[in-house]
């Protein structure tokens, strides 16, 4: 296990498992079985690169023609995906 404590959390909630539950929290090849079902992903090591690239490109922003927010990814000068948040 070469993933950080919070990766393994964020990984046990996008599969539908409590981290304060220490039976599910204990049970990593569940947790490996269930993100290659969703995601393709083979493993929490995997999916910790995969977090971590993906929170450099991580953002908020306001619309400054709507005023809405928005949450997503860019490269810091363009959206290359957002959502309203």
């Amino acid at each position: 296990m070469h993933y950080m404590l919070e990766t393994y959390e964020v990984a046990m909630k996008l599969c539908g498992l409590d981290p304060n539950n220490d039976e599910e929290f204990e049970d990593s090849e569940k947790v490996d079985e269930i993100l290659y079902e969703k995601y393709g992903i083979e493993d929490t090591d995997g999916f910790d690169r995969l977090i971590k690239d993906l929170a450099k490109m991580a953002d908020v922003g306001k619309s400054p023609l709507t005023e809405e927010l928005y949450r997503g990814f860019g490269d810091g000068t363009i959206w290359l995906y957002k959502t309203k948040s």
